[in-house]
C-alpha cells in the first residue's frame, strides 16, 4: 500500500455529535421512509454498530451509553482521535465500545485477519460513515463502499453522509482559492488562508451596483461567503481542505448499488417527502420515471449541499399492516419550550410552514404527557402519510421527539444513563468539547451549552434564585471561565455578570428546564 495517508490526518478535527447517528434515529428514519422493514425491537437487542472514520468517538460514546446491551466499534486513521476517544470511554466507564487506529481500506474484502481490528464481528447491524465519502479520493471511496457492502449484515443499514453538488458548486470557488493559498504558504489549509481567500472572492464578485462576471455567474456567492466567515475554524479548515471532494448523488448511488446496497431513504427526515415541495418543483421531481432519477431531480430542485443517505443490504419493503402497527406504537414527546410559537421551519426542502393551530394543539397536548402516533391520527383526523410528513418536519426541527415506548427510559438502565450524564456534565463544565447530554427517553443526545451545564448542576437544589446564581457564578470563575453579554462580549463587572446570569436562569428555569425534565435529562426536585 502507498505510504501516503488515504485521507488527511495532518489536523485533529473538532468533536461533533450528530443525532442522526443515534441508533434510535436510524431506526425511526427507516420506519418513516417505509422502504425497508427494520424491526424497532432491534433497539433493545444485542446489535452491533461500526463507525468508519469515527473521529473523536463522541457519537459512539453516546450510543454505547444509550444501549449497554449492544456493541460499538470505531476506527480512524488519526492517532489523536483514537487516543482521545479511548481515554473518554475509559473515563466514562463504557465497556461496550471499542476503538482502533486502522485504515478502512483494509476492510474492502471484509474483516481483516490481522491488525488491531482482528476479533471484531464479521458483520454489523449498522455501519455508518459520516462525511467520509466526500473527504477521500475515488479509490478510497470505492474501498469504503466495498467495505460497507461486505460488513453490513443482510437486512442491516448503512448510513453514508457526504457533501454534494449542485449546492457545493459555488462553494468550490472558495475551496479552490483556499487550497491555492495553502500551497503558496507551504502548508495545509489554514483559517488565515481561508479568510484571505474569502476576502479576495468578495472583491472579485464586484459590487451590488457593478457586479463582475464571477458575481453575475454566481449571484449567491457574496452572501454565501459572508455567512461562512464567522463559522468555527474546525469546520472551515475541514470542509475547505484539498482532499474534500463533493459528489453528485447519481454516481454515488450507483456505486452503492454495485456493492449490494439499496437506497432506502434519508436521515434528514423531510427530504424523504418531496411531496412537501411547492407545486411546481413537486411536479417536476415526482414525474421522474424511477426512484434514482427522483433523487437526482430532488437535489437539483433544492440545490442540495449535504446528503444523509440510508442504504440496506437486501432491502425488504414492509407490508402495510406491519408498518402501520409499528408506527402506531411510536410515542411523541414535546421537545420545545412553551414560549416557542414557531410554525415555520427550515428544512433541506426550504422553509416549510405548518398549520399554527395543529402545532400549538400538539405541543399543548404533549406538554402534559407523551402520546402515541395512533392517538394523533385519531385526534387530528389525519391519514398516515400526511401525519408522517408533518412529523418529519417537527422532529427534524426538534419540536417533537419520538420514542419506541411510552416509558422508554425503563428499557435501558436509567441509573446508568444518569451516571453517564453526571460524568458528561463534569466534563462540559470543565471545558471539554462534548456539548450534549443523553436523553434516556429518546436515546439520543440533546444539545447542552456550557452555561446550561452549570445551571443543571444546581437546578434541583432547594435554594432561592439568587443563591443558585451565586453558586453558578462561583463555579464558572473556579473553572476559569467568564460570562458574556448578548453580543458575545466578555463581561468584566461582577455585578453585571450576576445580573446576566439571573436573567438567564429565569429564562432557563421557565422554558428549557421543563423540557429537559420531560426528556429525562434533569430530574425534577424531590
Amino acid at each position: 500500500m502507498d505510504s501516503t495517508p488515504a485521507y488527511p490526518i495532518d489536523k485533529a478535527y473538532a468533536a461533533f455529535l450528530h443525532r442522526e447517528l443515534s441508533v434510535s434515529w436510524l431506526v425511526l428514519a427507516t420506519l418513516l421512509g417505509g422502504r425497508h422493514r427494520l424491526d424497532p425491537g432491534l433497539i433493545n437487542s444485542g446489535f452491533s454498530y461500526l463507525d468508519f472514520g469515527c473521529g473523536h468517538g463522541l457519537n459512539l460514546l453516546f450510543n454505547a451509553a444509550a444501549h449497554p446491551q449492544a456493541s460499538f466499534y470505531g476506527l480512524d486513521l488519526n492517532p489523536t482521535h483514537i487516543a482521545g476517544a479511548t481515554a473518554k470511554a475509559e473515563a466514562l466507564g463504557l465497556r461496550n465500545v471499542h476503538f482502533a487506529l486502522a485504515d478502512l481500506t483494509a476492510f474492502a474484502e471484509g474483516l481483516p485477519s490481522r491488525g488491531p481490528c482482528r476479533g471484531w464481528p464479521e458483520a454489523y447491524d449498522f455501519v455508518v460513515a459520516h462525511g467520509l465519502a466526500s473527504w477521500v479520493g475515488p479509490e478510497v471511496r470505492q474501498a469504503l463502499i466495498a467495505a460497507a457492502g461486505c460488513l453490513v449484515r443482510p437486512g442491516g443499514i448503512f448510513y453514508c453522509s457526504y457533501n454534494t453538488y449542485p449546492g457545493w458548486l459555488s462553494r468550490s470557488t472558495l475551496k479552490m482559492l483556499s487550497v491555492e493559498e495553502a500551497m503558496r504558504a507551504g502548508g495545509s489549509t489554514s483559517l488565515a488562508g481561508i479568510r484571505k481567500a474569502a476576502e479576495t472572492l468578495l472583491r472579485l464578485t464586484g459590487t451590488e451596483s457593478n457586479g463582475w462576471p464571477l458575481g453575475q455567474e454566481l449571484p449567491g456567492l457574496r452572501s454565501l461567503v459572508e455567512r461562512l466567515q464567522p463559522m468555527p475554524e474546525s469546520y472551515l479548515v475541514g470542509d475547505y481542505h484539498s482532499a474534500h471532494q463533493p459528489l453528485y448523488v447519481g454516481p454515488m448511488h450507483r456505486l452503492c448499488m454495485a456493492h449490494g446496497l439499496t437506497h432506502i431513504g434519508s436521515a434528514s427526515l423531510p427530504e424523504m417527502f418531496p411531496e412537501m415541495l411547492d407545486p411546481e418543483r413537486r411536479s417536476l421531481v415526482m414525474e421522474a420515471v424511477d426512484a434514482p432519477m427522483r433523487e437526482v431531480l430532488l437535489d437539483l430542485a433544492i440545490n442540495q449541499t449535504f446528503r444523509r443517505d440510508l442504504f440496506a443490504r437486501g432491502a425488504c419493503p414492509p407490508s402495510t399492516p406491519w408498518r402501520r402497527q409499528a408506527l402506531a406504537g411510536l410515542h411523541l414527546h414535546a421537545c420545545a419550550g412553551s414560549g416557542d410559537d414557531s410554525d415555520a421551519f427550515d428544512t433541506g426542502l426550504g422553509r416549510l410552514g405548518m398549520d399554527p393551530s395543529f402545532v400549538l394543539s400538539l405541543k399543548s397536548a404533549l406538554a402534559d404527557r407523551p402520546q402515541s402516533l395512533a392517538w394523533l391520527l385519531d385526534q387530528a383526523s389525519l391519514d398516515l402519510e400526511d401525519a408522517l410528513m408533518r412529523l418529519s418536519v417537527l422532529i427534524g426541527a426538534a419540536v417533537i421527539g419520538v420514542s419506541f415506548s411510552s416509558d422508554a427510559g425503563s428499557q435501558t438502565s436509567a441509573s446508568s444513563i444518569a451516571g453517564f450524564n453526571r460524568q458528561c456534565l463534569d466534563q462540559i463544565t470543565a471545558g471539554e468539547e462534548i456539548g450534549a447530554l443523553l436523553s434516556p427517553v429518546l436515546l439520543q443526545p440533546v444539545t447542552i451549552s456550557p452555561l446550561e451545564g452549570f445551571f443543571l448542576r444546581v437546578a434541583n437544589a432547594d435554594l432561592s434564585p439568587e443563591a443558585i446564581v451565586q453558586l453558578v457564578w462561583m463555579g464558572i470563575t473556579m473553572a476559569g471561565g467568564g460570562v458574556k453579554d448578548r453580543e458575545d462580549r466578555p463581561i468584566e463587572d461582577p455585578n453585571q455578570a450576576l445580573n446576566q446570569l439571573g436573567e438567564f436562569w429565569e429564562s432557563f428555569a421557565g422554558e428549557r428546564l421543563p423540557v429537559l425534565r420531560r426528556l429525562g435529562i434533569a430530574s425534577p426536585p424531590s
